[in-house]
């Protein structure tokens, strides 16, 4: 299996990205091949993986490029190279730490919509108290039609199902109340599709319910699920900062600490981001990954390995097919 690396994009640059794929390489056998600058990415290898290969580019796309423009622009750059790299048959999925707007971008007017999809999201894991929760979308679209809710708790029910093996998998609408009715035109709109479709819909739910595990997905528009999520990985990143302060505050607390330490690492540690690493782009006709910007080596790892096993699981044919089921109904 190959699996493109847009070395563009990451906080901590080319290094991180590049030790990141080594870990990968530890637990599951893959050819990276990397997108960017030969002589760079070849002196931060040196010699550390064997089997690689490299996507010359000497563009890029920063996160202040007007996307839809750069994509359009920028031929040379890591993440167009990379796309296009996509349509070979010889390489079976990418993974970026770039621009979401040009990631977003490049899957509609490079890889191409699937059909009956009008909008391709991100759909994000979050932990919860009963395994895991989709969220989405939590970025790609900013302004949403009902019609793409709809399309994006179909996307996320045959994810589930796939992926993570979920059977059957509960379908919730982010929202400000519980109560049918309960929004603005679109959450109301949206609420009416879901209802009415096949899927197992069980209404709406509160933002403070993102981690008890009460529904198996969530869905909302790009503005309100990046928000969300934003808010949820601000307050458990304080959280832990602040139980952090409270143990080292006098020795009876750091002895007190001492004995929690490993208990709270591990009821901690599911809620970080670094567990899951990255995201499908899920509604396009490529395996494509976004990683979060400020990824570390272990969470771009974890972020390969999630790239791999979405495609391992051959989810993009199985959307294809729940959209021609649902073309038939």
């Amino acid at each position: 299996m190959k699996i493109i690396i847009d070395t563009y994009g990451a906080d901590g640059g080319v290094e991180v990205l590049i030790n990141g794929a080594i870990k990968a390489l530890k637990k599951k056998d893959f050819i990276p091949v990397f997108a960017g600058q030969k002589i760079k990415i070849e002196k931060l290898i040196d010699g550390r993986i064997k089997n690689y290969q490299i996507i010359e580019a000497t563009e890029f796309i920063a996160n202040t490029d007007d996307p839809v423009r750069a994509i359009r622009r920028k031929k040379d750059s890591s993440l167009v190279k990379s796309f296009r790299a996509l349509k070979d048959e010889t390489y079976d999925g990418m993974i970026s730490a770039g621009s979401t707007g040009a990631i977003l971008a490049g899957g509609l007017f490079i890889s191409g919509r699937l059909e009956g999809i009008d909008r391709a999201c991100l759909a994000t894991s979050l932990p919860s108290k009963e395994g895991s929760t989709l969220l989405m979308d939590t970025g790609a679209n900013m302004d949403c039609k009902p019609e793409f809710l709809q399309e994006f708790a179909i996307m996320g029910k045959v994810f589930s199902e796939t992926v993570l093996g979920i059977e059957n998998p509960s379908v919730s609408l982010l929202n400000v109340g519980t109560e049918e009715g309960k929004g603005n035109k679109l959450s109301k709109k949206a609420f009416t599709l879901l209802a009415d479709s096949d899927i197992n819909f069980v209404g709406n739910l509160e933002a403070r319910d993102l981690f008890t595990g009460k529904t198996n997905i969530i869905i909302a528009d790009g503005f309100d699920g990046n928000i969300a999520l934003k808010t949820a990985e601000g307050v458990i990143s304080l959280l832990k900062d602040e139980i952090n302060s409270a143990i080292y505050k006098s020795l009876k607390t750091k002895i007190g600490g001492g004995l929690l330490k490993s208990a709270l690492k591990e009821n901690l540690s599911k809620y970080s981001a670094d567990e899951v690493g990255g995201v499908p782009l899920l509604g396009i006709k490529d395996y494509v990954y976004k990683a979060h910007g400020n990824s570390n080596a272990y969470a771009f790892s974890n972020a390969i390995l999630g790239l791999i096993d979405y495609i391992e699981k051959d989810t993009i044919s199985k959307i294809e097919g729940e959209l021609k089921c649902l073309e038939k109904n």
